[in-house]
């Protein structure tokens, strides 16, 4: 029981004692009773609470998502203690900056999981990756299943396992649903625009630097589109990968290298 709860049942049961005592007719049990009658509604108390309290690792947890991903059991353990680490660190760090901008200083931190200003800050610190904003907000909706704004424990370790141990099909079906801007099953020429747009770096001296990213979008197009329907369809995405593996990540970073994944893995396995 933390201090201020503490602090406001004292208060509370002296208040209720002081009552008592000012009527002056009520008789008082003796003491040894008194302390019985509480250390019995103490056990049921305790009970009770430990009864609504979940395991941090509920038993069939690690279980269901070793079978869905390609984490040991080991790693999975490991990965939810990390999670719950990290979303304390990185919520801490969000809360702050939200406050300094707002000066507001009663923030609740979403202690359930990462949202995306959370989130955004992870995939740069901890996987280098520092794309625009328009990819990474791509790659939480892909963590975010639940599609409720907030990427829960279960979905963090699930994504993990594509960008961390995936196979090349499940890395390859992850960066064209990345790049697939509106979940269409396409990734259109506009997409592949507005994407090599973002990443590209531009040069004060370039008159019209849009124009050079529509060359490049127009090199790109001849090189993977296979049935020359300027779109990139999975199947036209897939075999240009397959045939050139740089192309994976063609239209901006949303993979950690393969240093990086290692390292956090080992990471992962040291987690006390």
């Amino acid at each position: 029981m933390d201090a201020v709860t503490q602090k406001a049942m004292t208060k509370k049961s002296n208040l209720k004692s002081g009552t008592k005592v000012s009527r002056g007719s009520k008789q008082w049990p003796p003491a040894k009773t008194v302390n019985s009658n509480r250390k019995q509604l103490s056990e049921l108390s305790s009970t009770k609470l430990m009864s609504k309290v979940k395991p941090i690792i509920p038993p069939n947890f690690v279980d269901n998502l070793f079978k869905q991903t390609r984490f040991t059991k080991k790693e999975i353990v490991g990965l939810c203690k990390l999670f719950k680490k990290l979303v304390a660190i990185y919520g801490a760090e969000s809360t702050s900056s939200v406050a300094a901008m707002s000066s507001v200083a009663l923030i609740t931190i979403p202690t359930q999981g990462f949202d995306r200003l959370m989130f955004r800050e992870f995939l740069q610190n901890e996987f280098g990756i520092t794309t625009e904003e328009i990819l990474t907000d791509r790659i939480f909706c892909f963590f975010d299943q639940r599609n409720d704004g907030v990427i829960h424990e279960d979905e963090w370790i699930t994504g993990l396992s594509v960008l961390l141990k995936g196979t090349q099909d499940e890395r390859i079906k992850y960066t064209f649903t990345i790049y697939d801007l509106n979940n269409d099953g396409f990734i259109t020429k506009e997409e592949i625009f507005s994407l090599l747009r973002n990443c590209l770096v531009k040069h004060p001296q370039d008159e019209d630097p849009d124009e050079g990213v529509k060359e490049l979008v127009d090199i790109v197009l001849r090189k993977m589109d296979c049935d020359n329907d300027t779109k990139l369809s999975f199947e036209d995405f897939s075999t240009s990968v397959i045939k050139q593996s740089l192309l994976l990540e063609a239209f901006g970073q949303c993979l950690p290298s393969r240093e990086i994944s290692e390292n956090f893995l080992n990471s992962v396995n040291s987690v006390q």
